[in-house]
C-alpha cells in the first residue's frame, strides 16, 4: 500500500509545470512564469525573481520593463506548487 501511494506522488509531481523564461504573448507583450520547487517557497520571491527575469529580457533590447498583471497561486494540496506569473511589456 505504501508503494502505491509513493507512485501516486511521484506521478503527481511529473506533472509539475516548469518555470518557463520569457514566452511571447502577442500585441508586444510577454510572460514569465515561476514555480517554486517546494510548497515552502513564497509567491512573492517568485513574482520578485519573474520580475527581476522579465527586466533583464527588455535590458536587452536596451527597452525598459513595463509591467502589465501578475497572477499568484499559492502552494496547494496534492503537491501543486507555488507560481506567479507576469505579464509585461518592452517599451
Amino acid at each position: 500500500m505504501k508503494s502505491l501511494a509513493a507512485m501516486a506522488l511521484l506521478a503527481l509531481a511529473g506533472c509539475a509545470v516548469p518555470t518557463t523564461s520569457v514566452v511571447p504573448r502577442g500585441d508586444d507583450m510577454f510572460t514569465v512564469t515561476r514555480q517554486g520547487s517546494s510548497a515552502w517557497v513564497s509567491v512573492d520571491s517568485l513574482k520578485t525573481a519573474a520580475l527581476q527575469e522579465a527586466d533583464a529580457f527588455c535590458a536587452s533590447r536596451s527597452k525598459r520593463m513595463k509591467f502589465i498583471y501578475n497572477k499568484d497561486i499559492p502552494a496547494g494540496p496534492l503537491g501543486r506548487w507555488p507560481e506567479s506569473e507576469v505579464l509585461f511589456k518592452c517599451d
